[in-house]
């Protein structure tokens, strides 16, 4: 399937929505596939691989983008964060010491493993916004979990290059 992709462009705007030769593209089996078939080179770039090649994409920020946060309780009492991803149907676990900020305040975390950033939506950012916290000095933004805290610090994120 993605050796027809060849000589077509992919695009994945800020929002985290795809589009083929300027059209969206709305089927989850289709997205859930190229998901699972992204890899991110060390240099910053998309692509879409399989056995038949790796196909460049062009993403103006991170195909991953946090629609949802939600915080429940472990039946060990322990506090845990979900995050929901669009256009990916299993929610995933948040791993708090991967939260950065980058251009423009925008928040990140890490997910597949801390193998790809994801952007934070407006309304998934007020959802997590009730955890954070600052330190004493006002200069340290943190998450608490578990009795741990978790500071968000600045990267320069996403590691992709725009196109």
């Amino acid at each position: 399937m993605i050796a027809q992709l060849a000589h077509n462009t992919i695009r994945v705007d800020e929002n985290g929505d795809w589009f083929y030769n300027g059209s969206k593209i709305f089927r989850p089996e289709i997205l859930e596939s190229f998901y699972e078939k992204l890899v991110l080179s060390p240099e910053g770039d998309y692509f879409l691989a399989d056995s038949q090649g790796r196909w460049l994409i062009e993403v103006a920020d991170t195909p991953f983008v946090v629609t949802r946060v939600d915080v429940a309780r472990t039946d060990s009492g322990q506090e845990k964060i979900t995050i929901r991803l669009k256009n990916i149907s299993c929610p995933q676990t948040l791993d708090p010491g991967t939260l950065k900020t980058g251009k423009d305040n925008i928040l990140y975390c890490r997910t597949a493993g801390g193998k790809f950033p994801a952007r934070f939506s407006r309304p998934a950012y007020y959802q997590l916004a009730d955890l954070i916290g600052q330190d004493e000095t006002g200069d340290v933004f943190f998450i608490q979990l578990n009795g741990q805290r978790y500071p968000i610090t600045e990267e320069a994120f996403p590691a992709a290059h725009p196109r």
